[in-house]
């Protein structure tokens, strides 16, 4: 069936104080200025409980005001011509809706895009609004609250401090809510021209979810450990394993859909791996894990001929320990020199908006607090991404039972269906079921 949302209210929420004037301007930081132009999502799915959809709107908007106090840069607008963020309290959206089925008939949904509905914002539409919120009410009396924070102040630990700092709230944990708001003393602001960020925006992908239990991800893991290239070495975990046995699936995705009509999109291509990393404990001295802002790099390996003909692609686990390694204190020293950075990264978008570049891009949120969100009526029975608006993206999560991992797949149509179909991948992976 077709899942129809409709609009009941939709107000804006201010901070319940105002901002100190001396806070009124927030300056964006230089890993602000060249993180990509989208809204961060995610999607909570409670089951029916005591309190009513009013009840719950009330004591929603009611804490979200208070929390806005603290972090006052999301209530504000953003100047992305003069790099800063007026702490206005002009306030943020929150929006109810009613939806035509029952919570079980979305929970668990292997197609990611239906639950773009949920959302507030359109993902990469956006504006000068940093933050917004969707309670999306079900048949059954089950709710679906949906989030989004802009990704140009916000990595996806940052989104996830909020929204815990926001639940913690709401149960009276008031001292919960800490925040560091310091990124562009970190990481200043560059002043000369920057480049289009939005290049690796890609709407005409297809997204699925995939689940592999525990069981077959320490088989994953065991086949990548007894490998050549990883005597001496640390055993793989879970997520370099399953990085480089997707990325082998990928690799013979685009192999197999070249060879059918005869294209050269897998020759004279440059190919990169990338990973993002949370750079809070690496810098020196580190800042707290409670740190907000764009605080993450992305690794760019490039896989040797040898990687890509080999059919699981052994040696990616070393090759992408060995870039994320790289990412130390000197490093981000460096970094924070922004103007020595700025012609790498123009270079890396021109050639990835020609198509010069083949990139596959690794997000895990594994291991991050993503089931504490209890506002008050108990911890989410299910939380899931909508559909991401880029390709050659997957993205892990885990499950909520600890029963393995959700893997989110972001591809173009034709490799999707090649990927879908292969037999390797699916002697480890399955579809999820209502």
């Amino acid at each position: 069936m077709a899942v129809e949302i409709q609009i009941i209210s939709k107000e804006t929420i201010k901070p319940s104080s105002p901002t100190p004037e001396h806070l009124r301007r927030y300056s964006l930081a230089f890993l602000d200025q060249v993180t990509v132009d989208v809204y961060n999502p995610m999607v909570y799915f409670y089951t029916a409980g005591s309190a009513t959809p009013a009840e719950i709107a009330n004591h929603l908007k009611k804490s979200l005001s208070d929390v806005l106090t603290h972090y006052y840069p999301l209530a504000g607008r953003v100047n992305y011509d003069e790099f800063f963020i007026d702490c206005n309290d002009d306030g943020i959206p929150f929006i109810e809706t009613r939806v035509n089925c029952r919570l079980s008939d979305v929970m668990n949904t292997p197609f990611p895009s239906e639950l773009n509905k949920f959302l507030p914002f359109e993902l990469d539409e956006l504006d000068e609004v940093s933050m917004g919120v969707q309670l999306n009410v079900f048949e059954c009396g089950g709710v679906a609250v949906g989030i989004c924070i802009s990704h140009k102040i916000s990595d996806a630990l940052s989104f996830f401090i909020v929204v815990n700092g926001w639940a913690a709230y709401c149960r009276g944990e008031k001292e919960a809510l800490r925040t560091h708001l310091s990124s562009a003393e970190l990481f200043p602001p560059a002043k000369t021209g920057l480049y289009n960020t939005r290049t690796s925006i890609f709407r005409q992908r297809v997204a699925r979810r995939y689940q592999i239990d525990a069981v077959n991800v320490e088989s994953i893991r065991a086949k990548y450990a007894e490998c050549p290239a990883m005597q001496n070495q640390r055993r793989a975990s879970r997520v370099e394993a399953l990085s480089a046995f997707i990325y082998s699936r990928f690799i013979a995705a685009i192999k197999a859909v070249s060879m059918e009509d005869r294209s050269s999109e897998s020759e004279k291509k440059i190919f990169l791996v990338c990973h993002a990393v949370n750079i809070r404990s690496r810098l020196d001295p580190p800042v707290p894990e409670y740190a907000f802002g764009n605080y993450y790099r992305s690794t760019f390996a490039v896989p040797s001929e040898g990687i890509l003909n080999d059919n699981y692609c052994y040696d990616l686990v070393k090759l992408a320990r060995e870039e994320i390694g790289k990412i130390d204190k000197h490093y981000l020293q460096r970094l924070q020199e922004s103007s020595k950075f700025l012609d790498s990264m123009k270079k890396a978008a021109a050639q990835f908006s020609t198509g010069e570049l083949i990139s596959c891009s690794f997000t895990s949120l594994c291991r991050m607090p993503i089931y504490d969100v209890d506002f008050g009526w108990g911890k989410p029975e299910w939380i899931s991404s909508p559909a991401l608006i880029f390709k050659n993206l997957f993205v892990f999560i885990d499950k909520k039972d600890g029963d393995g991992v959700d893997i989110y797949v972001h591809l173009k149509e034709e490799h999707m269906n090649k990927f879908e179909a292969d037999e390797e991948f699916l002697k480890y992976a399955k579809l999820p079921s209502n």
